[in-house]
């Protein structure tokens, strides 16, 4: 194959969502630098979503905080690239008009809540494909799109990964910034269940981690006066938690950005999914021998997904009045599943 020039493998990719949505763009990244592209990641959001510690995949960061920054990005980038990949996340005229200016060619995945853009190539959503899939989709087509190795989402892990002295578990016990409830467990469960851990395992040791939106919890934790228990919700940066999660022998939680690290950084999980679709990920059917999804039979679920969501009991997560199928995974199955996976003894 004939390589382009220079001038014509500068690609810019937007990322618009939290550090679970940056990882699934992992995929999408590798196989751009298989292409041999130059890279440049434009991170524009509100919070901290850069968690792309391997330099491998990418040749330069952006991070932008408003419209004005993204307007000068444009002007001093104009037609810079030869293509601007933007994915369902990256809703807005501002998105864009920056990507049309700075790029040659704008493609973005096309919702159809959104309206069509013409400053863009729409690639139309596909039912079959998982979230990594349809990223990957911005540069394949279809068939060619599909993720069939768990592989294509591992890390390198960071150069400093944060040692621990005992065989240590990352916990997570509230997902979203704590403002999705359709996503997390009883917390007295969670409190029950790291407790018994705790006291059966003492060789083991229980890391819980949150961020700063989740620090009430940390007090009910810290509580319990358990000495293998260390409690740092709201304690440690992004590159913290990439850290420690490096050094982990797995992931016990919900669905959230620190899952997504797990899974980047090839450990072990088991993570109980609400009114989440975990198909949208695909991870447990890729590798179910290391990735454990712990999900209620409950017919409505799952609701809150941005493509083939249950909507025959609510039309909006958030509108659940009970949350049953969160409520209706026991401790039990919990406990037991943990032990299990991670043959705990």
């Amino acid at each position: 194959m004939k390589l382009l020039t220079a001038k014509k493998r500068k690609i810019a990719i937007i990322f618009t969502g939290g550090l679970g949505d940056t990882l699934l763009f992992v995929p999408l990244l590798k196989e751009l630098k298989k292409k041999q592209f130059n890279i440049t990641c434009v991170f524009y959001a509100r919070g901290k979503n850069d968690c792309l510690f391997d330099e491998n995949l990418f040749d330069h960061k952006l991070y932008i905080n408003n419209k004005a920054g993204l307007f000068f990005f444009a002007l001093k980038n104009w037609k810079r690239f030869v293509n601007f990949y933007i994915n369902h996340l990256g809703n807005g005229r501002a998105i864009y008009l920056a990507a049309a200016m700075s790029s040659s060619r704008v493609t973005r995945t096309a919702v159809r809540s959104q309206k069509n853009s013409r400053l863009c190539r729409n690639i139309a959503v596909e039912a079959g494909l998982s979230d990594a899939a349809q990223n990957l989709h911005l540069l394949y087509t279809v068939s060619n799109a599909r993720i069939n190795d768990i592989r294509s989402f591992y890390l390198m892990p960071p150069r400093q990964a944060i040692d621990v002295k005992q065989d240590a578990y990352i916990i997570q016990v509230s997902a979203g910034n704590n403002t999705t409830p359709f996503k997390n467990w009883p917390m007295e469960n969670w409190i029950s269940i790291v407790t018994k851990l705790c006291a059966t395992f003492k060789n083991s040791s229980f890391i819980i981690v949150g961020d700063a939106f989740e620090t009430g919890y940390a007090n009910a934790f810290e509580k319990l006066n358990l000495p293998n228990c260390k409690v740092l919700i709201g304690k440690t940066s992004v590159t913290e938690v990439f850290g420690l999660v490096a050094s982990a022998k797995g992931y016990i939680g919900l669905d959230s950005g620190i899952m997504h690290m797990a899974v980047a950084l090839q450990k072990k999980t088991v993570t109980l999914f609400g009114a989440s679709d975990e198909k949208l990920y695909g991870y447990a059917q890729l590798d179910n021998a290391h990735h454990l999804v712990i999900t209620s039979s409950i017919s409505c679920r799952p609701c809150a997904a941005w493509k083939n969501a249950n909507t025959s009991r609510v039309a909006d997560p958030m509108q659940c009045p009970d949350f049953a199928c969160l409520t209706g995974i026991s401790e039990a199955t919990v406990y037991d599943s943990i032990v299990a996976h991670f043959n705990l003894h």
